[in-house]
């Protein structure tokens, strides 16, 4: 019943989900909640905020000017090193890497596609793991959660082993039309 509550909140929307105390800086200063919703995973609560990034000016982002007709952009190829350059910050306190990977199975046992509009995006969180998808396209698109879940576990994996102390990382795609995202 609860994950079918998510489904037709993120459906009624448009868009997808998820929640951490801070917006993501990359959103800019504009940046806001535009709502939350959560669900239950092997006893765990998994948080989703949807959020609006309203004339960020994030590096590779073209204009609107020619967004009338709607576009709907697939990201279902969870491929070995999607990321044009991992950037991993060590600032702050590491989160569990148990929580991040409850966090993935969570993401991957959702069914539906999770539309995001262009300058919006989502933030999953579990515990102390939280994944965050931004559409930086002037399109919207249509994100698979497996793929979401893989962006977010490789980038985990990668900057924890290679930098212990590592509280975060940025995964930047190739940033050009149709492939212009970050999964934080």
């Amino acid at each position: 019943m609860k994950f079918a509550l998510l489904v037709a909140f993120i459906s009624v929307l448009g868009l997808s989900v998820t929640a951490s105390p801070a917006l993501p800086t990359a959103c800019g200063p504009n940046a806001n909640i535009l709502g939350e919703s959560t669900f239950t995973h092997e006893g765990a609560e998994v948080k989703l905020t949807t959020i609006s990034c309203p004339g960020s000016n994030v590096r590779g982002r073209g204009s609107l000017v020619n967004a009338a007709k709607r576009q709907v952009v697939s990201q279902c190829s969870p491929t070995t090193n999607p990321c044009s350059a991992i950037s991993c910050n060590s600032a702050g306190v590491q989160p569990s890497l148990l929580d991040c990977n409850s966090l993935t199975i969570a993401l991957d046992g959702i069914s539906s596609n999770i539309l995001i509009p262009a300058d919006n995006g989502v933030i999953a969180s579990l515990g102390t793991c939280a994944y965050i998808y931004l559409n930086l396209d002037t399109v919207e698109y249509s994100v698979c959660p497996t793929a979401f879940a893989t962006w977010g576990i490789e980038t985990t994996t990668q900057c924890f082993t290679t930098f212990q102390t590592t509280i975060a990382g940025t995964c930047f795609s190739p940033e050009i039309t149709g492939n212009n995202w970050q999964v934080q």
